[in-house]
């Protein structure tokens, strides 16, 4: 058997989780459809806006359940783990909600189980900026979760919610790891000692990750994958960022968190790069056409291509099939259920 075959068998067979997909407000149905053609069995969306306030963002998990009603016969809301299996079963997309900042609480700890009862099961304490809780990677200083972040992430240890630090500043993605009694997130990713960039995560901070069963994301977002300066990122790029994760906490706690934007489009770029200054890529690439993913990545079709080059670099069938769900589903299901 060729080994384009046998990779394929590999992704076909195996449960596939990307830790975040990115569904925009529009066309999302569509997205799906383009996840599934990539062989994903579940993804991480974001269900609120970065800044939503409590009423805002119960109004976007409306518009979720709607949406989950109106397309029952392609996608699944997952509560469980049980929901990932059976999406892979039915050959179904499952779908795991989370907020990316948590001003949706406000400053009320009370809306959490309320939260969980609508469906969100992982929630960041705070994006780029300041808020109640503590810092995003976007601020000047460098302080730690409050008092109130302290508590939030205590309840959701007692809830049964997963904690993602992806956009936290790096004392609060120290404070989170230290106060969970639980295993957490990095949902989308990557180490800062083979990238340097805000978003990115130091080797400490994935180590003391590992060392309490969490899991790390890897992205392909250009910016997150700069390996060689600022020329835009490719596949073996991506691929090389494996590598030194697998290097630095082993197999069994490194996974996918792609962070795509298929959909992005030269508008949304701006608007997004002038919101968040600091995230956006470095490069001159990016002179006459948007290229926010790494080349090779631009597609959701092309996930395969992933898996050909784990194959192609040695890892083995076991440790392939973690990386590509099984490390995300092992985490999802310690916490989740």
């Amino acid at each position: 058997m060729s080994n384009g075959v046998a990779s394929k068998h590999l992704h076909e067979r195996s449960i596939v989780i990307d830790a975040l997909g990115n569904a925009p407000f529009t066309d999302r149905v569509r997205y799906f459809d383009k996840l599934v053609e990539a062989g994903v069995t579940a993804a991480v969306i974001t269900a609120t806006r970065s800044y939503d306030t409590p009423l805002e963002g119960m109004k976007r998990l409306r518009e979720w359940y709607d949406l989950f009603d109106e397309q029952s016969e392609k996608i699944i809301n997952v509560s469980t783990s049980r929901d990932i299996e059976r999406a892979k079963r039915e050959a179904k997309l499952g779908i795991i909600l989370e907020t990316q900042n948590a001003d949706i609480l406000g400053d009320d700890l009370s809306l959490l189980p309320v939260y969980k009862r609508l469906g969100l099961r992982i929630i960041q304490p705070c994006y780029y900026a300041q808020n109640l809780l503590g810092e995003g990677c976007g601020e000047r200083t460098n302080g730690g979760l409050s008092n109130f972040g302290i508590e939030v992430v205590e309840e959701m240890n007692r809830l049964g919610l997963l904690v993602d630090v992806s956009h936290c500043g790096d004392q609060v993605t120290t404070d989170a790891i230290k106060y969970s009694s639980d295993p957490i997130l990095i949902t989308h990713s990557n180490p800062r000692g083979i990238v340097e960039h805000i978003r990115n995560k130091t080797d400490e901070h994935i180590k003391a990750l590992a060392s309490k069963g969490g899991f790390i994301g890897l992205a392909a977002f250009s910016p997150f994958c700069e390996v060689r300066g600022d020329a835009r990122p490719t596949l073996e790029d991506f691929l090389d960022i494996v590598d030194y994760a697998v290097r630095l906490v082993g197999p069994d706690y490194v996974g996918l968190g792609l962070d795509l934007n298929p959909f992005m489009g030269e508008e949304r770029f701006d608007t997004f790069a002038r919101m968040y200054p600091g995230l956006k890529p470095r490069g001159g690439y990016l002179a006459r056409t948007i290229f926010t993913n790494a080349d090779g990545l631009d597609d959701l079709n092309r996930m395969l291509e992933i898996t050909e080059g784990l194959v192609t670099r040695g890892y083995s069938d076991s440790d392939v099939e973690k990386i590509l769900g099984l490390n995300f589903l092992r985490v999802f299901k310690e916490v989740c259920g």
